[in-house]
């Protein structure tokens, strides 16, 4: 029994687009006595070659054996399971959305970028990268009077 692949479907609607175009290609206007094709020579030449062209992509695709596929049940979960990630940003982009007028700009955002930072990547990394911004805002100023130190003028610069 054949299945049907995505090179064939994607064959047979382009055979179905020639043949529709083909026809309709008809309705353009006859040469005129100074045109010796017409103009309805171009687009005619165009689907001949598209055609060749789905024919070969359809009779490759018939030799090329497929394999059998699970059930359409495991496939979606599989689909769901792989864009997980995805789908998740898209419904935090939407609650963001739905956010913003009842929260302001400001919160929203922030809830954003830190649900899609914990949602992209790993939460060690998220954990030390907050804890190196909350160590830097914390600095006592020893390391500012150390580099002060390290730079100040010398006599022999007065």
């Amino acid at each position: 029994m054949l299945t049907l692949t995505k090179d064939r479907a994607l064959a047979l609607a382009l055979l179905l687009i020639v043949a529709v175009m083909w026809m309709e290609s008809g309705s353009i206007a006859p040469p005129t006595s100074w045109q010796p094709y017409g103009s309805a020579l171009f687009p005619r030449i165009l689907l001949v070659v598209i055609g060749i062209f789905s024919l070969l992509i359809l009779v490759r695709s018939l030799l090329v054996k497929v394999p059998e596929r699970a059930g359409a049940k495991q496939l979606i979960n599989e689909w769901f399971q792989s864009r997980r990630t995805i789908l998740a940003l898209f419904l935090l982009f939407g609650l963001y959305a739905a956010l913003l007028p009842v929260v302001g700009y400001i919160a929203a955002t922030i809830g954003f970028l830190v649900a899609s930072l914990a949602l992209l990547g790993p939460v060690d990394v998220l954990r030390d990268s907050i804890g190196r911004i909350g160590a830097n805002s914390q600095n006592t100023g020893s390391d500012t009077n150390k580099l002060r130190a390290c730079h100040a003028p010398t006599d022999a610069h007065r």
